[in-house]
């Protein structure tokens, strides 16, 4: 009798257990956690006031003016004749003028007759910048109202059998100090032969002082235009010049190029062209490109007033190509616009920072 009551109360007790773990609910899984949001990236900190020169080419190396020392600023201030404000914005860098990225237009005076003087006496400049870039816009009339893009161009001679080389090219100059402590004269102090020690032979544009550097970003309209850049070079002094032969002669040359490679070559040997356009006799191309190019032939059919670029042109690399620009002609205006990084960290570079 007992082990019947033993069991039956083990068999209540069991029955006790498990209708309360029935009803026992399982606790609730944790809530997971929330997704942070992105922290957002820090303005960038706005650079600070930079002063630069700009010189301006029309169709030859002795028709260059250049403005007196101009005032970059960044986002505040206003624009007039020595002052450019950068607008924080990023305009298409394409040659067209009407971008609403850019600043306000400074009417620039071009004051200073470089070597003869004969380019435009003024310049509309424009600017802008975001965390990554700086941006330019030139616009200037021509002062001859012609789009000079055929430096060294040659045309043939039926009735004598003759190649020869003429016209140059139309340019844009900026000039941005880094160490030089005569820049507050003006870019004239340099772009003139303004060392005594200096030959004409040697350089015509270069310091005046030894171990001072300016950032030069040189558009040209027949040897950079086409592959949609400017060329970024520094100027030296003559001790720190480069011994190059130009034109048959040994000189020394303070306009360097920054490290890198192009943008254009030569294209002439002993009094010939040295290459023609594949698609020559007939081609007639305002540009030669690299990869467009072969050995010329000088006993092809070719007819009078034929012609074939002076310059053998390609892509730059390295440093040398920094600096994009892109430009447009049209009822004799140029318009010339350029982007390069802030900073480059390169010690032959400008830093905007």
């Amino acid at each position: 009798m007992k082990k019947l009551f033993l069991v039956v109360a083990l068999l209540v007790v069991v029955a006790i257990l498990g209708a309360a773990c029935a009803t026992q609910q399982p606790a609730p899984s944790p809530a997971p956690a929330p997704t942070p949001k992105p922290t957002p990236t820090p303005a960038g900190t706005r650079p600070a006031d930079q002063k630069f020169s700009l010189g301006i080419s029309d169709n030859s190396d002795e028709n260059k003016n250049g403005a007196p020392i101009l005032t970059l600023k960044f986002g505040d201030g206003t624009p007039g004749a020595s002052t450019v404000v950068a607008k924080k914005d990023t305009p298409t860098i394409d040659g067209k003028d009407g971008d609403a990225g850019w600043g306000q237009a400074s009417e620039v005076n071009l004051g200073f007759p470089v070597l003869k003087g004969g380019g435009p006496t003024k310049a509309t400049v424009k600017a802008a910048y975001d965390d990554n870039n700086i941006y330019f816009l030139v616009k200037w009339q021509d002062p001859t109202g012609t789009e000079t893009i055929h430096k060294k161009m040659w045309t043939y001679n039926a009735a004598d059998k003759t190649w020869k080389q003429t016209s140059n090219e139309d340019r844009v100059y900026f000039l941005f100090n880094i160490n030089a402590t005569d820049f507050d004269t003006g870019c004239a102090v340099y772009c003139h032969v303004g060392n005594a020690q200096w030959d004409v032979s040697q350089s015509k544009m270069g310091m005046n002082k030894s171990g001072e550097t300016l950032d030069v970003w040189h558009w040209k309209a027949a040897r950079t235009n086409p592959t949609g850049y400017a060329e970024d070079k520094h100027w030296v002094d003559l001790t720190a010049a480069d011994r190059v032969t130009y034109e048959g002669e040994t000189v020394l040359r303070t306009r360097l190029p920054d490290e890198g490679s192009g943008f254009a070559s030569d294209n002439k040997e002993a009094d010939l062209p040295k290459s023609m356009h594949k698609n020559d006799p007939g081609a007639n191309v305002d540009f030669l490109f690299e990869a467009d190019a072969i050995t010329f032939d000088p006993n092809a059919s070719w007819k009078d007033g034929a012609t074939i670029p002076g310059y053998i042109v390609k892509k730059g690399t390295g440093s040398r190509a920094d600096v994009i620009a892109k430009a447009t002609y049209s009822n004799g205006t140029w318009v010339v616009e350029f982007q390069r990084s802030l900073v480059t960290n390169n010690p032959d570079d400008v830093q905007f920072k």
